[in-house]
């Protein structure tokens, strides 16, 4: 090509061309004008689209059309690339008449805030001098009797639900909403733990450290249970608005849905006349679920938390620790990476109605964190289930990332096949 070209301008311009070549300029204004025409074909050529792109494209086609309302949103670092949202937050038959579901509805997260708790215990423990390996019993209630083994649980105990507690029912669930309760949390540790180091998933290992964080702090409790109760409650969302909202500009999340705009969950499949039901207000038993937020708003605190190389939120060292050590959260593996999560539940207490919700934050490999909020349950084989892929909503997740990776050109697994999932605790949280 430049062998032609070379001929052309000696044949049109000889006297020009001869000029360029006896001052050396000939080759390099050749190079020029080449490397110039190989940037203006390549502008042309289409891109493919992003990583995020494809994700909310996957999610989007197995949520689309079945009557359930959700919302997501997908990050890069701490850039909103992707999202996507449908359905309905309430119906017509609801008192607030049909609203969609938009990535502005605000939904209580669930087991989502476990995660805000480890990050509130993170920053409150390095401001203190503390470590995970610290001993709770000092900073309980001074009023609150201490059953067997109490004294030996720690911090990083709670944040990983290796604390020994079992709920007053003595078995391995969420606990009710009276035992997070203020009164409940006091007779969970009078009744004490026998079983410490052993995985038992209980709300109250979380819910602890809405007493705990203000204690740390300096509050001094009065023993009147009222008065303690409604300080640490305060205290303790008010750390998480100044050390975690605010810092990843989020300023209005809520512990109950706004008023007179009401997100309300179902059972799926939804039939016309189902009217939904309101989660309510958690004010009482935060700490291991209770917030209201919307995905783009979970979104930016996740990301802005977790992403690489950011720490508008937490320090680099403390997100690392919280990924690491499966503070507040879980981890998933598969051949093409390894994925950390925190999903969330909540239902109406009647199992075999189903109106409830599932939600989840993931973080996948090259920096990107997805937020999932869904409206409905499904009641299937004498459980509460997401109502997609099985119910299993990490897998649902991944799946979409893993199609994603597949739809740029990367093989993911044997021929097209999805490399499978690894879940340690594979049951709703």
């Amino acid at each position: 090509m430049l062998k032609d070209l070379l001929f052309g301008l000696q044949y049109r311009f000889p006297n020009f061309s001869k000029k360029l070549f006896q001052n050396g300029l000939l080759l390099p204004v050749l190079l020029l004008w080449f490397c110039h025409s190989c940037n203006l074909k390549d502008e042309t050529e289409p891109t493919k689209p992003t990583l995020p792109a494809l994700m909310a494209q996957k999610l989007e086609d197995s949520l689309r059309g079945k009557d359930v309302g959700y919302a997501f949103t997908i990050y890069e670092g701490t850039e909103l690339i992707a999202q996507g949202s449908g359905g309905f937050q309430s119906r017509k038959v609801d008192a607030e008449g049909q609203k969609n579901f938009t990535t502005d509805t605000k939904m209580h997260i669930a087991s989502m805030t476990k995660t805000l708790t480890a990050m509130a215990f993170l920053k409150v423990a390095q401001q203190k001098g503390l470590n995970t390996t610290d001993r709770i019993a000092k900073f309980l209630p001074p009023a609150w009797p201490r059953g067997a083994g109490i004294d030996q649980v720690t911090f990083g105990d709670l944040l990983t639900n290796r604390s020994g507690i079992v709920g007053l029912g003595n078995n391995c669930q969420n606990g009710s909403f009276t035992e997070n309760i203020y009164s409940g949390l006091r007779q969970l540790i009078a009744k004490g733990v026998t079983t410490r180091g052993n995985y038992c998933y209980q709300n109250t290992n979380f819910g602890l450290f809405r007493v705990l964080i203000p204690s740390i702090l300096g509050y001094q409790f009065t023993g009147n249970e009222t008065t303690d109760a409604a300080e640490t409650e305060k205290r303790y969302l008010a750390f998480l608005q100044q050390e975690i909202f605010e810092k990843a500009g989020v300023s209005n999340a809520t512990i109950t849905s706004p008023a007179g705009n009401t997100t309300y969950t179902y059972n799926y499949p939804l039939s016309a006349s189902q009217i939904g039901w309101n989660p309510g207000n958690f004010s009482q038993t935060l700490g291991g679920y209770g917030m209201y937020l919307t995905t783009v708003e979970a979104g930016k605190i996740y990301a802005a938390a977790l992403s690489s190389a950011v720490n508008s939120v937490l320090p680099n060292a403390l997100s690392d620790s919280l990924l690491v050590k499966n503070l507040g959260c879980y981890k998933a593996t598969s051949g093409i990476g390894t994925y950390y999560y925190h999903d969330g539940w909540w239902y109406s207490g009647l199992v075999s109605t189903g109106q409830g919700l599932r939600t989840i934050w993931m973080k996948f490999p090259n920096n990107i964190t997805c937020v999932l909020f869904v409206n409905a349950l499904q009641w299937k084989n004498s459980s509460l289930i997401f109502p997609f892929n099985s119910g299993n909503i990490v897998g649902f997740m991944y799946n979409a990332y893993a199609q994603a990776l597949q739809a740029r050109g990367m093989r993911v697994g044997i021929e097209t096949e999805v490399p499978p999932l690894q879940i340690e605790h594979p049951e709703p949280h």
